[in-house]
């Protein structure tokens, strides 16, 4: 195959010669219409119609020619275009109903704990330890003309400053024999007594409890009868029974009972879930049904 491309180059390379020193006939020129196109360049197509040369015949490929089917040509055969089918995708049943039951479930939970709670059903919530009510007491007693007081404090904060005024009196109250202060901190327990004379009947005395320098309790007595008066007292009667309803804001101190609060009632939390909750519970719904 090699030996005929070289022996095909020589020829046209000949004929190429030829054609340069005019040697070469002017049947091959008629009967080549690639050498007639060079000579015409060359020469000029006036001068070849001097000369009596015409110019050769190119047939005209036909579409239908076999061997122009069979691959003398052109022609490029495309592949068959694949069938393209449309797949259509079928939502997921359960993607669609998770919304639905997040949104449900949500509406549940919040509406129960608003109006029952979850506290009624589920003990999360501990009582804090209940503190023992601060009791303050008074003895009196007299052996002759000599009147003994006692003051008894007791369940008293260690932190707090606690001091007791007192005054003694006689005839009635209408002569003071004495009057006076004592004070004391850091102890949950305290006695302390007082002495005096008392040379007129009937005797009095009048003392009151302060906690940093805040009147809580009193205690008064006459001959023959007491009196205590309690002047402010501080009691805390709620606890996790009496607040079931959990308030979402402070779920992470679920324990404490300041998490709690009575059912029946709401905060602006409890309505902005609700509403999440629904738009969750629509969303779902029309999913589901398209």
């Amino acid at each position: 195959m090699n030996d005929m491309h070289r022996h095909t180059t020589v020829n046209d390379a000949d004929k190429v010669k030829g054609l340069l020193d005019g040697t070469v006939e002017p049947s091959e020129l008629e009967e080549d219409p690639e050498l007639y196109s060079l000579a015409e360049r060359i020469y000029g197509r006036e001068a070849l119609d001097e000369m009596g040369i015409a110019a050769p015949v190119v047939p005209t490929a036909s579409f239908e020619d076999p061997d122009y089917v069979n691959g003398n040509n052109l022609e490029v055969e495309l592949p068959d275009e694949p069938e393209i089918t449309e797949t259509v995708v079928m939502p997921d049943k359960r993607s669609s109903r998770f919304p639905f039951l997040v949104g449900l479930l949500g509406l549940a939970i919040v509406s129960f704990n608003l109006l029952v709670g979850i506290g009624s059903i589920i003990d999360l919530c501990e009582d804090p330890p209940k503190e023992l009510p601060l009791e303050f007491n008074t003895q009196s007693n007299q052996q002759g003309d000599v009147l003994h007081v006692t003051w008894t404090a007791t369940n008293l904060e260690e932190t707090a400053q606690y001091s007791v005024e007192w005054t003694i009196s006689e005839n009635g109250s209408h002569t003071i024999v004495d009057s006076n202060w004592f004070n004391w901190s850091s102890q949950s327990t305290y006695i302390h007594s007082e002495s005096r004379t008392i040379q007129q009947s009937p005797w009095c005395y009048i003392s009151t409890l302060y906690e940093n320098q805040t009147a809580i309790d009193s205690s008064n007595a006459c001959e023959d009868e007491m009196t205590i008066e309690t002047m402010s007292t501080i009691e805390d009667s709620s606890n996790c029974e009496e607040n079931p309803r959990l308030v979402w804001s402070r779920i992470a101190e679920y324990e404490e009972l300041g998490s709690w609060a009575p059912s029946g009632s709401g905060d602006l939390l409890d309505g902005a879930l609700l509403m999440l909750f629904g738009i969750f519970s629509i969303t779902g719904l029309r999913r589901k049904s398209g």
